[in-house]
Formats: C-alpha cells, structure tokens, sequence
C-alpha cells in the first residue's frame, strides 16, 4: 500500500474558554463609545486601534490566549528559547450587512481570534489556501468529497467563547453578518520571540 505523508500543513486550533464574556463585551462596547476606531480590513462594522496589553478588564483574556499561543508553539516543536509573544490586539464590532475583506497578517506568524459575542448568521471566518494554483487546479466538479487536500477554503461559524489560532499567513475574511445582533471578536497577533 502507498504512503501518503502530510507536508506544508498548516492548521487551525480551537478551543473553548470559559470567561466572564459579560464583562468583556462591556469593555468593547465601551471602548466603540469612546474611539471613532479604524478601518483597515472591515467592510463597515467598527475595529478598534491597538490594544493596551496590560489593559486590566482583558488581563484574563490575554492570559488564557497566551496560554494556547504557548500550547501551539509546543506542538509545533519551535525552540525551547522562544516563546510566542502577542504583538496587538484589536476589537472588531460588526452589525447586519458588515463583513472584513479577505487579508493576512504579514511579519506575524500565529494569528487568533476570539468571540466575545457570536451566533447564528453573525458572518463566519472564512480560511483560504495559500496555494494559489490550488483554485484553478482542483475544480469543484472534480471532488467528490471536500478534505483538507482537495478544499479550498474552510468556514467556521462564530461560537460565543471560542478562541481560533491559525497561521498569519492563511488569507482569510469575515462573511457579511445577517444578524440583527452585534458580532464582537478580539483579534491579536503574536510572534517568537526570545524569553527575556
């Protein structure tokens, strides 16, 4: 029988975290009341500038992610030396009809993303290969089953409570929100970096 390996994956982890969302989701209401925010990759919606790292109403939060940023780096088998360092953080708040364009997060290695408040028709991610021939190569008609060689995209609905880690270089982008709720995600970005 042949041996069919694995090579170039990339990957998406998840995880489910148990948080006082309540209180978060105060803050980034707070925080869209407070700021005119930025538009950098939202179709609509509002996206906070940068975070304050220390910032005491999300210390848990980051904390937790860090946690899974460290868990990922292991697993992956980077240095000992290094650890994964988060980089910025953001809020995004969309409401019905906004969406985020399809981008990436150059010079970053590990991206993440988590729902503050999620649900039903509030627009999923969408991941994307980066193997550009990919789209034009394996046509649809072609599949019989979609898995992760022959699909070239993959959507995840927005789950109140999940955290999502994939790699910074996977194109991805929000689908335009149905709801007649908000969606409140906080995105970050991270990094190897050398304990210090």
């Amino acid at each position: 029988m042949i041996n069919i390996m694995p090579i170039f994956t990339n990957f998406l982890a998840v995880d489910s975290l148990r948080l006082d969302n309540e209180r978060i989701e105060k803050f980034c209401l707070e925080s869209m009341k407070n700021s005119s925010g930025r538009v950098i990759s939202n179709g609509g919606g509002w996206q906070s500038d940068n975070l304050d790292l220390a910032t005491p109403e999300l210390t848990e939060l980051f904390s937790e992610v860090r946690k899974r940023l460290d868990e990922v780096h292991r697993a992956f088998e980077f240095s000992a030396s290094l650890r994964q360092v988060i980089t910025e953080a953001w809020i995004n708040i969309n409401q019905k009809g906004h969406f985020n364009y399809s981008h990436d997060h150059p010079g970053s290695l590990f991206s993440a993303v988590y729902y503050v408040k999620g649900g039903a028709d509030k627009g999923e991610l969408e991941l994307k290969t980066p193997i550009i021939p990919h789209t034009y190569t394996i046509s649809n008609e072609m599949v019989g089953s979609f898995n992760a060689f022959t699909g070239h995209a993959m959507v995840i609905p927005p789950v109140t409570g999940d955290l999502l880690i994939f790699p910074s270089w996977l194109l991805h982008r929000v689908n335009m929100s149905q709801s007649e709720e908000e969606r409140i995600s906080i995105a970050f970005n991270a990094r190897a970096a050398k304990f210090t």
